[in-house]
């Protein structure tokens, strides 16, 4: 028998993004890449910070490492759900080919790059997403590369 582990405590949002902006301006500065941010409100969501920072990390320093040297990176943040708060991670590299975006959430897999990794970040950013509730898409972004879109329940 399986035994289920218990959801996520809730935690800040406006907490993880900016913890998540500080872990990721030193790598943004040495690629010379900038990072936007919309202004986050304070509310509360169904994953604790200290997870939604992880996952904003991997996702903030994969677009700085996929996006274009010296280019943007731009997190945005959507609310007018009353169930769900939408986070955004947009870059403005060469994106995903459409026949790789599931495969790149697969615990070892990789899409085709040059940038070093293990293949684990985003499978983890899925199953910790998924696990407090909501879900991840992967898109491509106005600005031309990757979009990872964040649904994540508010508490």
């Amino acid at each position: 028998m399986r035994a289920s582990l218990p959801a996520p405590a809730s935690g800040s949002l406006a907490h993880a993004v900016d913890a998540a902006l500080d872990a990721c301006a030193a790598a943004a500065a040495a690629w010379g890449v900038s990072i936007v941010r919309d202004d986050v409100p304070a509310l509360r969501v169904a994953i604790d910070a200290d997870r939604l920072t992880l996952v904003l990390v991997n996702l903030i320093d994969n677009a700085v490492k996929h996006g274009r040297p010296g280019g943007g990176v731009f997190v945005g943040v959507h609310v007018g759900d009353s169930r769900f708060v939408q986070l955004t991670v947009d870059d403005d590299g060469p994106g995903i080919a459409s026949a790789d975006r599931e495969r790149v959430f697969a615990f070892g897999d990789r899409g085709d790059t040059e940038a070093k990794g293990t293949g684990i970040g985003l499978a983890l950013v899925r199953l910790m997403i998924e696990r407090a509730g909501g879900r991840v898409d992967l898109e491509t972004s106005p600005l031309g590369g990757a979009r990872f879109v964040l649904g994540i329940p508010r508490a």
